[in-house]
């Protein structure tokens, strides 16, 4: 493993002039982050799609999430996903960053989530702790969008300070990002590997590598990872590694 097999970008949260843009496309085959930047005042109308899944992430500001005729209001972190045949609709009441997953589905899965309790909104807060093995107890799991609501998908965090450290494990049945806050300061073990994760960054952690996280004394690990799973042996990983408390 080498420096350069690490791919990544650093946003640059201060900017506030309206925009969208794509984060490592096609990195992870049938996913695309994006960074939407709002300004106090707009809406954006993300339409219908038919078959990709839009997860949206509200990073800071004040969101409004429309859809169905419900609207939604958010001034902290916060997840909003909606069924792909289904527009959603964001108004910025406060200048805001809202990072958006679209992962795309089968036409089954499309199907499927037919019957599901839709859309899936909560704030980063109320979401699910977990425990798992390669992290001390000190450290804060949360399960924002656990692996069993929308196909194949799920979206988490950690948060802890120095000193601790998240073991090196590996899972080749699930490709993930991760996604540090504006905190976020720490090493990322990869492979043999040590490489420095700092603020507003989006990473791809390499398919199938042995990949932890050290946090020195005076640094903080806050960052969301988000997999994308391929099949049910994923998701049963899943089931025996994430242990809600």
């Amino acid at each position: 493993m080498k420096t350069s097999d690490i791919q990544q970008e650093i946003l640059d949260l201060g900017k506030t002039t309206q925009a969208e843009l794509a984060l490592l496309p096609e990195e992870i085959p049938g996913a695309l982050p994006c960074l939407h930047i709002l300004q106090q005042g707009s809406s954006k109308t993300l339409e219908a799609t038919g078959d990709t899944l839009r997860v949206l992430f509200l990073i800071q500001g004040k969101l409004e999430f429309s859809s169905r005729e419900r609207q939604t209001v958010y001034s902290e972190k916060a997840v909003y996903a909606e069924h792909p045949q289904k527009a959603v609709t964001i108004t910025a009441l406060e200048d805001a960053h809202v990072l958006e997953i679209r992962w795309k589905l089968t036409e089954k899965e499309v199907q499927e989530m037919e019957s599901a309790a839709l859309p899936f909104t909560q704030t980063y807060e109320q979401a699910q702790k977990y425990r798992d093995p390669f992290k001390s107890e000190k450290t804060i799991s949360r399960a924002i969008v656990p692996h069993r609501v929308l196909p194949r998908f799920a979206m988490g965090s950690v948060e802890t300070h120095g000193t601790d450290l998240i073991g090196q494990h590996a899972h080749p049945l699930l490709d993930q990002f991760f996604y540090s806050f504006s905190e976020n300061d720490c090493i990322l073990l990869i492979d043999s590997l040590q490489h420095p994760m700092k603020s507003d960054t989006i990473l791809h952690i390499p398919l199938g590598s042995n990949h932890g996280v050290f946090v020195g004394e005076t640094q903080c690990a806050h960052y969301l990872w988000i997999d994308f799973i391929p099949d049910e042996s994923g998701l049963t990983y899943l089931d025996e590694v994430h242990k809600p408390v």
